[in-house]
């Protein structure tokens, strides 16, 4: 469990890192910077290429106080090359901390959509899904079916005007581009 200069939450939690861009919101992400800038070293050996961190599962459990907390700060939960049954682990442990919050941000919506009507997702659970676009603004409609206490959408990096339906929709971050590549002309 990492504390974190987020300010929209209190602490991440990584029980796996890694992933695959998939968009122009993830053109400079954080992420992927921060883990290929430590590829090799004991917090990333594989940079970002997919690592399950079964040895952080428990780390929620040691949290003296109830805490909102970021799952996968570092990943994708509904990451397709995650199998169902280590997602299955890291809900277990959500559902078995109910004393704790879990923000669980994906730009992958149908398939937590799926996965929520194979499992139903603890109260605790806070589902949510990037949008960083108009271009992939249905994310929004495929959340609203996903059944969740609260839903939750990440305008970050907010790349353009957006224009949504807000219904089913209880919370947003919002934000823009943000890292030293701007100061690059191009860019």
């Amino acid at each position: 469990m990492n504390e974190t200069g987020i300010i929209w939450t209190e602490a991440t939690w990584n029980p796996n890192s890694g992933c695959k861009k998939i968009t122009s919101g993830c053109a400079y992400c954080y992420a992927f910077t921060l883990a290929e800038n430590k590829r090799g070293t004991a917090a990333f050996p594989n940079g970002f290429d997919l690592t399950l961190r079964p040895h952080k599962l428990r780390e929620p459990y040691r949290l003296k106080t109830p805490s909102l907390i970021f799952v996968n700060s570092m990943s994708d939960l509904f990451w397709d090359a995650i199998q169902e049954e280590y997602r299955d682990q890291i809900v277990d442990v959500i559902e078995d901390t109910p004393q704790h919050e879990y923000q669980v941000l994906t730009k992958r919506p149908e398939i937590m959509l799926a996965y929520s009507r194979r499992r139903r997702l603890p109260d605790n659970f806070w589902a949510g899904v990037t949008i960083e676009s108009q271009k992939v603004a249905e994310r929004a409609d495929i959340l609203r079916d996903v059944e969740a206490s609260i839903r939750f959408v990440s305008a970050e990096p907010l790349l353009s005007p957006l224009e949504l339906n807000w219904s089913g929709i209880d919370w947003c971050i919002t934000g823009g581009e943000s890292g030293n590549h701007l100061s690059r002309p191009k860019i």
